[in-house]
């Protein structure tokens, strides 16, 4: 399985994601910069400049419109065939934007906050994406438009935020390793649960919501019942132990043919680079590790990466998976066909 390397970034990977068609690869890095990418030949198409190291960020399903998110509380709104940045909404800059996630239907774009002392608040903003791209602004920055809705952590800190249950519900991971589950129209919390002993540092959701898959700084990850937050499988990767730092859920998990169904997901992280004494990847556990998650069994790993793995992105098909890592570079592995006949 021999990868496509992309190097266009000077600093770590911190988020890629592929369009709906699966044609492009936009990659965001602490160099400030998102780079798109053909995801096909790896061929760079072109660079959009940010004021800060970008945590998080999103692309509407035409392709149309990118937003991302920074290290001091910017949002920008860029058109993606100009590179223009077409809107952007500050905040303190003593805040960090977490996350970015577009509603089902792409009427409102959630962005969750995070102090970065200590002590300080973490919050959800959400706004109605054509408020923002309506507005009337000053050198591109949008000013009297609310947010339709703001809620605020009264616990823990919130690591990431996704719209579940057709808008109805909010999902967030939190730094004390729980999930919790709130109404967006009341605000209220409908459940939650201490999943994990440390930062859930990413979780993602089934296609159909059948399943929570999450990943967190404790070295583990857990396959979730979204109903009843009940942990029905932990995967606990060793030789060595390392953080999960990210971890996605196969597309094909639920294709309604059981023939093309595939209940995978990959997990990735590393050792902190400070315990880490060989850079080979194997000992430092910077592989992406397959696992039939209906079983939480190990079927197989892909080395490459020369530093811990912070995001991943499987293509729309199935057939893609992308990584980033500290060492700078994305590894776009084209799955082969012995990985379909795997379990």
């Amino acid at each position: 399985m021999k990868p496509i390397i992309l190097q266009g970034h000077t600093r770590p990977i911190r988020d890629i994601k592929f369009n709906k068609d699966g044609d492009f690869l936009f990659s965001a890095s602490n160099d400030r910069n998102v780079t798109l990418w053909a995801s096909d030949s790896g061929e760079r198409i072109g660079t959009y400049y940010h004021a800060a190291a970008i945590n998080n960020m999103a692309v509407t399903l035409d392709s149309k419109i990118l937003i991302t998110g920074d290290n001091t509380g910017g949002c920008y709104f860029w058109e993606v065939s100009t590179g223009k940045v077409l809107k952007k909404i500050e905040m303190d800059a003593t805040f960090s934007i977490r996350s970015v996630d577009l509603s089902y239907g792409e009427e409102n774009i959630m962005l969750t906050y995070g102090g970065r002392t200590k002590d300080a608040k973490s919050f959800i903003d959400v706004y109605k994406l054509s408020d923002i791209l309506s507005a009337s602004t000053t050198n591109n920055l949008v000013k009297n438009v609310p947010p339709v809705k703001s809620l605020t952590s009264s616990v823990s800190k919130f690591i990431g935020c996704k719209w579940m249950n057709l808008n109805k519900n909010i999902l967030c991971s939190r730094e004390d390793g729980a999930l919790q589950l709130i109404d967006y129209e009341s605000g209220v919390t409908i459940k939650e649960n201490r999943i994990h002993s440390s930062i859930i540092m990413d979780f993602d959701i089934s296609k159909r919501e059948e399943i929570i898959l999450t990943a967190s700084k404790d070295g583990t990850s857990c396959v979730i019942n979204p109903d009843t937050f009940e942990v029905i499988h932990t995967m606990f990767p060793q030789d060595p132990t390392r953080n999960i730092n990210t971890c996605k859920i196969s597309p094909l998990f639920y294709m309604g043919d059981e023939s093309d169904e595939k209940y995978h997901a990959v997990l990735a992280g590393g050792q902190e680079s400070r315990d880490v004494t060989t850079t080979h990847s194997k000992k430092g556990g910077f592989d992406l590790l397959f696992y039939n998650i209906m079983y939480g069994e190990e079927i197989g790993a892909v080395q490459g990466h020369f530093g811990p793995v912070n995001t991943m992105a499987f293509g729309p098909s199935g057939k893609i998976i992308a990584s980033g890592a500290e060492d700078a570079t994305i590894r776009v592995h084209k799955l082969e066909d012995e990985y379909f006949n795997l379990p």
